[in-house]
Order: C-alpha cells, then sequence, then structure tokens
C-alpha cells in the first residue's frame, strides 16, 4: 500500500464516519470526524516534505506554505473551514445551513492533499521500516483519540495501525500487500495457528467496521483495545531492526 493510497484509506474512514455520525444526528462527532480527515491527509503532505507536525500550529503553518506555493487563497480557506469543524466540536458554532458546502470543501481538500502526495513523488511503496513507523504513529494516534472519548476516530487510527504493522512484516518476507485480503491473507500466514495473534487481528477489524459503522458497546471497546494493540506489537515484533 502507498503512502497515498493509506492517506485516502485513512480519510475515507473519517469521511464514513461522519456521514454515519449525522444520519445517526449526531452532528458533534461528526464534525469532528471531518476535521480528522483535513488534519490527516494535510499531515500527510506536511511529513512527506520534511515539516513538523508536532505541534498545533504546525497544520496552519503548513497550510499556509502550500498556499503560498500554489499562490492559491481558496486552499488556506478550505483549511480555514476544517478548523471551523474542529471549534464547532469544541464550542459550537457552524450553522446548519453551511454544512451542505463546508462538507463538499473538505472533499476538495483532502483530494488536493492526495494530489500533492502523487506530485511529490511520495506514491512510491514505503518500506517495512517506514510502515512500522507509521504503525507507532498511528497506533498513538488511537490511543489519544480513544482517550478523549472519540472512538470512531480512535477505531480508524488503530485499524491503520494493524494494516502498516501487518504490511511491515509481510514485505519483510516479501509477501504481496495490496488491499484488505491481501492484509487478512498475510495475518493468517503470519498468526500460524497461534489464537492469540488470530482473536487481535479479528478485534482490529472490528475496530475498522466500527469506524464506519459505529456498533461497538463501551464494553466491546474495553475488551478489544488490549487485543488489537496486542496485535500491532506482535506484528512489530516480527520485523528485524
Amino acid at each position: 500500500m502507498t503512502l497515498t493510497q493509506h492517506t485516502a484509506q485513512a480519510a475515507q474512514a473519517f469521511f464514513d464516519a461522519a456521514d454515519q455520525h449525522f444520519e445517526d444526528e449526531e452532528p458533534l462527532l461528526a464534525y469532528d470526524n471531518l476535521w480528522n480527515a483535513a488534519a490527516h491527509a494535510l499531515t500527510a503532505v506536511a511529513e512527506a516534505r520534511g515539516w513538523p507536525t508536532g505541534e498545533p500550529q504546525d497544520l496552519k503553518t503548513a497550510s499556509d506554505r502550500l498556499a503560498n506555493e500554489a499562490s492559491d487563497h481558496h486552499l488556506r480557506h478550505q483549511f480555514a473551514v476544517a478548523q471551523q469543524f474542529r471549534a464547532r466540536f469544541n464550542h459550537g458554532f457552524v450553522e446548519r445551513h453551511q454544512l451542505a458546502d463546508y462538507c463538499r470543501l473538505m472533499r476538495e481538500f483532502v483530494d488536493r492533499m492526495l494530489a500533492l502526495l502523487e506530485a511529490c513523488g511520495q506514491d512510491d511503496p514505503l518500506t517495512p521500516r517506514e510502515h512500522v513507523e507509521a504503525a507507532l504513529v498511528a497506533s498513538q494516534a488511537a490511543e489519544a483519540e480513544f482517550t478523549a472519548g472519540d472512538i470512531a476516530a480512535g477505531s480508524a487510527s488503530l485499524w491503520q495501525a494493524a494494516v502498516h504493522a501487518v504490511t511491515a512484516a509481510a514485505l519483510e518476507r516479501g509477501w504481496s500487500v495490496d488491499g484488505h485480503p491481501e492484509v487478512k491473507a498475510a495475518a493468517d500466514r503470519l498468526a500460524v495457528g497461534d489464537a492469540t495473534v488470530i482473536a487481535g487481528f479479528f478485534a482490529a477489524q472490528q475496530f475498522h467496521a466500527n469506524a464506519t459503522h459505529g456498533f461497538m458497546e463501551p464494553d466491546d471497546v474495553a475488551r478489544g483495545l488490549p487485543l488489537a494493540h496486542d496485535f500491532v506489537q506482535r506484528m512489530l515484533d516480527l520485523v528485524e531492526d
């Protein structure tokens, strides 16, 4: 899976979760996921260019730099809209009549970030070590999101951590890993009859589905988290230093 494909998949998971939250009349959670989709895509571009992303102001700086490069203030406006979704989640001031246009702007923004990734030559396949690093970043993001109570975002990030971890171990063994069926096949091969690993990957798949459909109860999340995190670590342990 390339960096662009990974970013597109993660952003789509956030969009799907937002759609579900709108349908369930949970607008604040939907707004948070729309922000996460935009932030995830922008973070991928910034990291691909070697720009800092660790501080809250870094993403705003990155959007300004990209807007200046392209001499396009519309891009700056799109990111400002993303920030409004985050502010709406925290404080509640986006008007309902703005939603359709704002949601469209978020999808356009993510599409532009994906195009920038391709233009930067970042569509080359990641190395096993890069997948390990991506798994660690996604795992840390999942912990922060679950702690903040954002179960949909945490579920999406935890699944991405699992995918990167499996992919790292599989690629090191020369196996093809392109898409969910091959990820699952690789996980099955790596499990070699280990029930704990099998249970861990099943838990990760449950979180993948939960990011879109939000069906997991608090007890389900509590039971699944240690299994999925253990699975990610077990896969990473299979990758040579």
